[in-house]
């Protein structure tokens, strides 16, 4: 007797009897497996679209577009590239490879004086250019929420 056989045979005994289930039942059990697996796959669609990661950034060109995104009064950036045995300020990090060093500055409104300046480090041009965006973007998550927690006046932690 073949595994399938021998499955049938004990689903008919659980059953009450091997009586095949009418067509309409059928049918029915059918739709709903397809309706279930195709909501299924749009949830899975959703997910991936709503979770997947901004593209990095690969060139200047990109890095000037986003950065002119986000810092709508203007910015400016500095590139420095170390080369082997070449010295380094005491505050870069060890690294085996070469560094490049970014400095970047981001201008207030109208007035032109440097709201942010930072510098990071990295072992290539494509990666600093990366980091520089990511900063932007994690300080101005960071005033959104503190934005959105000047505008909450019972917060836990005032009472």
């Amino acid at each position: 007797m073949s595994a399938l056989g021998a499955w049938m045979l004990l689903a008919s005994g659980v059953q009450g009897g091997n009586a095949p289930a009418p067509g309409h039942e059928t049918v029915i059990i059918v739709a709903v497996i397809a309706a279930l697996v195709a909501a299924s796959v749009a949830i899975a669609v959703y997910l991936r679209r709503r979770y997947r990661r901004p593209a990095h950034v690969a060139d200047q060109w990109q890095a000037l577009t986003v950065m002119g995104e986000l810092c709508p009064h203007g910015w400016q950036a500095q590139i420095t590239l170390y080369g082997w045995g070449a010295p380094v300020p005491d505050d870069a990090p060890p690294s085996r490879v070469p560094l490049v060093e970014l400095e970047w500055m981001q201008f207030e409104d109208e007035s032109g004086q440097i709201a942010v300046a930072r510098r990071v480090w990295a072992p290539t041009i494509p990666e600093a250019l990366q980091i520089m965006v990511e900063d932007r973007k994690t300080d101005i998550t960071l005033e959104e929420i503190e934005q959105a927690a000047d505008g909450q006046d019972d917060l836990w932690w005032n009472d």
